[in-house]
This record gives C-alpha cells, sequence and structure tokens, in this order.
C-alpha cells in the first residue's frame, strides 16, 4: 500500500530549468523600454505631479542655458564652450547640437528619476528624496550657467 503523500509526489512534475534563457541583454532591454513607457505615460497623463514638476524646471533650465550660450557664442567670435560639455557638442556649437544632447541629457536623467521614485524602499527616510538627485543637480547647473552666460561681457 502507498500512503498518500508518496502518490502525490509522483504526481507531480519537477520543473526542468530551460536550457535556453534569453540573454542578459535581452532582458535589460525590454526592462529599459518598459520604464521608458512607464515615464512617458506618466509625463503625458501628469500621474506624478513633483516629477513632472522637476522635470519641467529641468527643460526650462537647460533651454535658458542654451539660448544663453548661443547668444554669447553668436555674438563673441573667439568665445568656446569649455567644461566637460565640451566634449560631447564641441567647442563651438550649433543650435541642432544643443537640442540633442539637452534631449539626451533631460530624456536620461527623467527616466533616472522616474526609476528611483517608483522602485525601491520608500518607506525608508532618504529614498524620498533621493529620486530628486539626478535632476536636481542638472537643474542647479543649467540653472548657473545660464546667469554666468547672461552675465557675460
Amino acid at each position: 500500500m502507498i500512503s498518500p503523500v508518496g502518490r502525490a509526489q509522483n504526481l507531480v512534475e519537477k520543473v526542468q530549468p530551460r536550457a535556453t534563457g534569453e540573454p542578459l541583454v535581452i532582458t535589460k532591454a525590454r526592462g529599459l523600454s518598459s520604464e521608458l513607457g512607464a515615464t512617458a505615460r506618466d509625463f503625458a497623463t501628469f500621474r506624478d505631479p513633483k516629477w513632472q514638476a522637476l522635470t519641467l524646471a529641468q527643460i526650462a533650465a537647460a533651454m535658458a542655458d542654451g539660448a544663453t550660450s548661443l547668444h554669447n557664442l553668436h555674438r563673441c567670435s573667439y568665445c568656446q564652450e569649455i567644461g566637460s560639455s565640451r566634449l560631447v557638442i564641441g567647442r563651438h556649437p550649433d543650435a541642432h547640437k544643443y537640442m540633442l544632447a539637452g534631449l539626451v541629457e533631460i530624456s536620461v536623467e527623467a527616466v533616472a528619476a522616474h526609476y528611483l521614485r517608483h522602485h525601491g524602499p520608500m518607506r525608508k527616510w532618504y529614498w524620498r528624496y533621493a529620486w530628486a538627485l539626478p535632476q536636481s543637480f542638472s537643474l542647479a547647473e543649467h540653472t548657473r550657467a545660464s546667469f554666468h552666460n547672461a552675465n557675460a561681457p
């Protein structure tokens, strides 16, 4: 006579791991695309007002920085772009280089802030503010640069 437990163990199939799993690159790409979609959805539907206000402020600061930089570079023929941005956009950039670099910068930082805001230890006191760091540093630097450019001789 076989016990009911022994009979149940014979009926249950053991799950075997798949021999071919998805490569890490594909899983990371799917995760990134889903986070991009969630970020775009939340930005378009105003689901997170604090994050959206920070993103809009960052966009405004980057536009002001780009406009004042272009104004100074067109007014002064010997002036050059300095700092780390020179490596990306060149010494004497055009408007399209500023727009592309700003689009990439703001998109990456907005997705990073959105990810940090919605994933992580929400009950920790420091995490309530850590999500704003990627965009806050950029906002402060673009604001400082636009004031510097506006007051340049």
